[in-house]
């Protein structure tokens, strides 16, 4: 009976603690990476078959300089959604300047075929709209909340 308890206690302490691990993760995919500003320049690094940062989150009106290289082969710096797309090639830096003026989701692909994953070069540009972001606040209070009961049930079994 003894062992079927602490197996219990156990458990639910594994279980809450993911639930705070995840809660903290999904909060800290929508804090915005660039922030406090409306000017940036960001360097993004292509290489077979990835870009970095993959994902690149600013708010809606920031002007965004992206300073584009390669590490390897000549790629492509597409953003849907924006009239842009450089031809990144080895050894030179490709520059563009946007004004991030339209909220929600854009990809970011490769225009130039780089070899068999081709296809699965893409990246991210998330543009925030201004004011309060209800995704981000509802999560961090997941969080908390999911902080005090873990809390709470640590305290009444313990």
């Amino acid at each position: 009976m003894k062992h079927k308890i602490f197996y219990n206690k156990k458990l639910g302490l594994i279980i809450i603690i993911s639930l705070l691990m995840v809660s903290i993760w999904i909060s800290s995919l929508m804090i915005p990476i660039y922030g406090g500003s409306d000017s940036y320049t960001i360097e993004v690094k292509a290489r077979r078959f990835a870009y970095e940062p993959d994902r690149i989150i600013v708010n809606q009106g920031d002007r965004i300089t992206f300073k584009v290289t390669t590490l390897d082969i000549t790629h492509g710096f597409y953003i849907d959604g924006y009239d842009v797309d450089l031809l990144v090639e080895p050894g030179k830096e490709s520059v563009v300047t946007i004004v991030a003026d339209k909220p929600g989701k854009f990809k970011i692909r490769c225009s130039v075929t780089c070899g068999y994953m081709h296809p699965f070069m893409v990246g991210e540009l998330v543009v925030v709209e201004n004011g309060i972001n209800i995704v981000f606040v509802l999560s961090i209070l997941i969080a908390l909340l999911t902080a005090l009961v873990s809390m709470y049930y640590v305290w009444k079994r313990w």
